[in-house]
């Protein structure tokens, strides 16, 4: 069994990394001079590719080291050693930039701060989660998209209600292709490797998340990733962290 203790282990090594970013670009943008939009856009478009390339890379070395931790702990044998991803490509990150940018040209040019660090967050700890899934495909070993807490969003819960799947088979089951491997900013699931039933982490429940999954799509009417996961929060409020009622 993947024990949980180690996957928390993992999960907080991730979020000190997301810290240090996330003191980082908050101290660059507090730099900036917002009443020059554009001087402000263009430094933030020359510094955050840099930073999530830096960290990503990190956060890929931790991934690896984790994977081949895991590996030793369940007696497998590797025919290779873990290799890391590539942290998300400069251009990606770019468009993000350009796209909140539109903030500098408003009265409150600071609310793009938010959505900065949501997306840094979430491409820094991007080439983890590929390298986990990059290896896997590498060995032929299923992964499982694993929420942490007691509780999570329902776009996590309907992913991690896929169970453990093959990397080399279509990725999302129905809830359409590619849809399972993505990620939002500030989400804490982890990706790990199965190799066998008794891996699968004591509180790792997809058969509950399939249950809760299945009466949403059923409610919705609808196959849309986007149209279940609001009936989900509309019919199981109290059951996960962006619930509601209305």
């Amino acid at each position: 069994m993947v024990a949980q203790a180690d996957i928390e282990q993992f999960r907080q090594a991730n979020s000190q990394l997301s810290a240090l970013v996330r003191a980082e670009l908050e101290a660059f943008f507090l730099s900036l001079d917002l009443s020059s939009p554009e001087v402000a856009r263009d430094a933030l478009l020359e510094f955050l590719p840099v930073l999530t390339e830096q960290y990503g890379a990190v956060a890929a070395t931790l991934a690896a080291d984790w994977y081949e931790e895991l590996r030793g702990a369940s007696g497998a044998i590797g025919r290779f050693s873990a290799v890391t991803a590539a942290s998300v490509p400069a251009g990606a990150v770019e468009a993000k930039v350009r796209f909140l940018a539109s903030h500098l040209w408003t009265p409150e040019p600071a609310a793009m701060l938010g959505g900065l660090l949501t997306a840094a967050d979430k491409y820094v700890k991007q080439p983890g989660r590929d390298t986990i899934a990059k290896n896997a495909k590498r060995e032929g070993v299923r992964y499982a998209r694993v929420p942490q807490g007691s509780k999570t969003c329902a776009f996590c819960l309907l992913l991690a209600s896929r169970d453990a799947v093959y990397h080399t088979k279509k990725a999302a089951g129905d809830l359409g292709r590619g849809v399972g491997d993505r990620f939002h900013g500030d989400c804490d699931c982890a990706v790990v490797p199965i190799r066998k039933a008794s891996d699968y982490p004591a509180d790792y429940l997809p058969d509950n998340y399939y249950a809760l999954y299945k009466e949403s799509r059923k409610q919705a009417g609808s196959g849309d990733i986007k149209d279940i996961a609001a009936k989900m929060r509309e019919l199981y409020p109290d059951q996960i962290t962006d619930g509601h009622t209305h």
